[in-house]
């Protein structure tokens, strides 16, 4: 009946499948949990110990394929027609979980949220966590995101995740605006995930500056697809006004203090965002 699909790369998957694996059971329902660990560097002791859980399967890639491919290869791999991804790297908030998904399963798409751990994160991880809690969190509920959904797999067999994208970054937003323009549209509940957001500031810049090059490649390749991301409205907005070139120069002079206050312990939003802008408008100047 459920497909419980986790990707992962370089995390502890045991605490989470004990969790959801808990709850299906509780649920009596007949379930499969596939973890795919995508060639990760690190290895841990507990993973071999999710195999001694009953249904499920767990599959070590020799060669990373990328947040993309996993997805799609973990639909492939799935033997019920709902699917639930879970990303590692988060945890259920509640403990009717999996039971609120269940409720929703005759649905094509639901997405269920994510949040941030309730204590802030100290520096260096304070950027990563104050992101969470202020773009990703559920309670506006409109954040399309890949790390927590339920899927039905006749859907994404038809509109599978773009596997030119390797690495982090818009690979959610082009996948559900692809649904979008099949007429597909999610449905949102509150059913979140905690995100663990221990992952530090230089780590998250430069997989926010892989994000951007993600989406000035889109951008080239099909607009039309990635026109709800804000940084692609306003660098057009920028550009149509004539003044790329003065935001580009302002990233430029002000690029170490902006560094220098997202990896402080009261890392700016705004500044954050004109950094992404700043880079963005950069990368096309170039190409």
């Amino acid at each position: 009946m459920l497909s419980i699909l986790i990707p992962v790369y370089n995390y502890n998957i045991l605490p989470l499948v004990e969790e959801v694996h808990a709850q299906a059971i509780k649920c009596h329902i007949k379930f499969e949990i596939i973890v795919i660990d995508d060639a990760s560097d690190i290895r841990f002791d507990s993973t071999e110990k999710v195999k001694a859980f009953s249904n499920i399967k767990l599959i070590v890639l020799k060669e990373n394929i990328g947040r993309s491919a996993i997805r799609n290869l973990l639909a492939n791999k799935a033997q019920y027609n709902t699917l639930l991804f879970i990303d590692a790297g988060t945890f259920p908030k509640s403990k009717e979980y999996i039971a609120s998904y269940i409720e929703h399963k005759e649905k094509d798409v639901v997405i269920g949220g994510m949040i941030g751990e309730k204590v802030a994160a100290k520096k260096p991880y304070k950027l990563r966590w104050i992101y969470t809690k202020e773009r990703e969190s559920h309670k506006s509920n409109k954040v399309l995101s890949s790390a927590n959904f339920l899927i039905k797999k006749s859907v994404i067999l038809k509109c599978p995740f773009n596997e030119s994208i390797k690495t982090y970054g818009y690979e959610d937003l082009l996948f559900f605006n692809t649904l979008k323009a099949e007429g597909i549209k999610p449905s949102f509940i509150d059913t979140p995930v905690i995100h663990d957001s221990k992952e530090d500031a230089d780590t998250f810049i430069k997989k926010t500056e892989q994000g951007l090059q993600n989406l000035h490649h889109l951008v080239k390749s099909n607009e039309k697809l990635i026109q709800d991301s804000s940084v692609v409205k306003y660098s057009n907005k920028i550009n149509s006004l004539k003044l790329s070139g003065l935001v580009i120069m302002l990233f430029i002079l002000t690029k170490p203090l902006l560094l220098k206050n997202l990896k402080s312990s009261y890392p700016s939003m705004r500044l954050f965002d004109f950094y992404k802008l700043g880079y963005f408008c950069k990368l096309k100047q170039k190409h």
